[in-house]
């Protein structure tokens, strides 16, 4: 057993007359402490947090992006430190508290300006809206967190705690105070200045947490007939348009209240709704159970909660994108990875680009100067890169193809064995990485390579790649080592 250390410990009182706190002072010799206070680094306080109590999250937020070490990380790096440690600390605060709107802004502003500048301060600049960047990779997106979602994930967890941990104080607490002793009064209690903030942001969340609490039908004691959702039209209540009146059912009524003997006790019905859910009771039959609740989404029950899981479902599913495969795929180097992501959505500063944005510079490709420089033209109707891709293609044994679209079909077709197509999409991603970076050499350095120099660069960078993966995938690394050397050589 510990012992308390009185020098460092303080007490805090609700309701004690100053009476009662004097002696509690005396006898204790602790401090009385007021709110709000800082506890395990978040605030403490009993009202709704604003942005003045969520500046210690900004300001470690800052910290970590302008610290030295993250000035100099690619865009790839900087991604993976805003999906690691930036995600890390706000989860800490977003498990606690529903963080305001304005604080989850500022936080997504500062990372966006991270991502994309490698700073924290002046204009920003974003070449790919951050309402794509917060979508899955195979979605388009980077799998960066949408942080509202993610806070509103996390504090559902509390309503799921009232239906399927009893146990818990804070359960209890809630169920006695707030629900006035019984659980199912969550669906008809309403908001009022008298509950905390929180518990009014519960409330307001029945909506969206009901299609997921199946009320499973045992006696139908404990089941409310306008309110559970014990059927598939969910809260009957919303499916009848709130007719209670009409059909002379009280709203408190639970399902075995309206069974008599053996059959409903239910009014004629006058709308196709209400012939819709007789149609439903005449299969539904009691038992001798008790009812009970299940956590059901998508269809799958489940006995735990989680946060990712229901993330996933607030969040929705967009339509998946094709070419996601050729962009993430295993043993990628993560910068080129980032690259190639950028030129599939044509958001690289291509001449055409900066020409639609009104910037007055010469329209000519870098590399041949012949055609106007744009995405497609870089990747592959330039003949430098053609020549490049040309190359590289033979030693992957694939046929080159001059039309990006037409190399991307291509490549989503591939049916090769998985080492010889791994080993084809890494090749893709170096050549595309290595023109841009020496088109943009050529811009900035004045630099000048010739195609056989730049295929020497991918040929070196890629036989690294496969042997840096050995030790953890020594298979691989054998199978497509052979496999690239094999066609260097025909």
């Amino acid at each position: 057993m510990q012992d308390i250390s009185l020098q460092k410990s303080t007490f805090f009182a609700s309701g004690l007359s100053e009476q009662e706190i004097t002696t509690i002072q005396a006898s204790t010799g602790m401090p009385c402490g007021s709110l709000p206070m800082r506890y395990l680094g978040v605030p403490l306080c009993t009202k709704k947090l604003n942005l003045q109590n969520c500046e210690p999250l900004l300001q470690q937020i800052k910290q970590r992006l302008a610290s030295w070490s993250a000035k100099a990380l690619s865009f790839a790096g900087r991604l993976l430190l805003i999906k690691t440690v930036i995600s890390g600390v706000f989860t800490f605060w977003c498990s606690s508290f529903i963080l305001p709107k304005a604080c989850i802004n500022r936080i997504n502003s500062l990372c966006g300006h991270f991502l994309w500048n490698g700073n924290i301060e002046g204009h920003h600049t974003a070449r790919v809206s951050w309402e794509t960047v917060i979508l899955t990779k195979a979605e388009e997106g980077l799998g960066v967190k949408d942080l509202h979602s993610w806070n509103l994930a996390c504090i559902l967890k509390l309503i799921w705690m009232l239906f399927f941990r009893p146990s818990s104080v804070w359960v209890c607490w809630f169920k006695e105070v707030i629900l006035r002793g019984d659980i199912s009064n969550y669906w008809t209690i309403k908001k009022s200045s008298t509950h905390s903030w929180l518990a009014n942001r519960m409330i307001k969340a029945r909506d969206l947490i009901l299609p997921l609490l199946k009320r499973r039908i045992g006696n139908g004691e404990t089941t409310r007939f306008w309110f559970d959702n014990w059927s598939p039209f969910g809260s009957i209540d919303t499916f009848l348009n709130g007719n209670s009146s009409r059909l002379g059912i009280p709203k408190n009524a639970t399902l075995a209240s309206l069974f008599t003997a053996t059959r409903w006790r239910f009014p004629p019905a006058r709308t196709d709704n209400q012939l819709l859910l007789q149609v439903h009771l005449t299969t539904v039959l009691l038992t001798q159970e008790e009812d009970y609740y299940e956590w059901e989404i998508e269809g799958k029950v489940r006995l735990k909660y989680h946060t990712g899981e229901m993330y996933t479902y607030l969040k929705g599913h967009q339509p998946l994108v094709p070419w996601a495969k050729i962009v993430w795929c295993s043993y990628a180097i993560p910068r080129q990875s980032f690259l190639t992501w950028l030129v599939l959505l044509d958001r690289c500063p291509t001449r055409d680009r900066l020409n639609r944005w009104g910037l007055n510079v010469d329209p000519m490709c870098l590399l041949c100067n012949t055609q106007h420089e744009t995405r497609n033209h870089l990747f592959f109707e330039c003949g430098f890169s053609l020549a490049i891709w040309t190359q590289v293609a033979a030693r992957c044994d694939l046929q080159p193809l001059r039309s990006w679209e037409d190399t991307l079909l291509q490549l989503q077709a591939l049916r090769s064995p998985r080492h010889a197509l791994r080993l084809t999409l890494l090749a893709l991603q170096a050549t595309v990485y290595w023109v841009w970076s020496k088109r943009n050499s050529r811009l900035h350095s004045r630099v000048f390579r010739s195609p056989d120099a730049i295929v020497s660069l991918i040929d070196k960078q890629l036989r690294n790649r496969l042997q840096s993966i050995r030790l953890t995938n020594p298979t691989s690394s054998s199978a497509m080592t052979q496999l690239w050397f094999l066609h260097s050589q025909v």
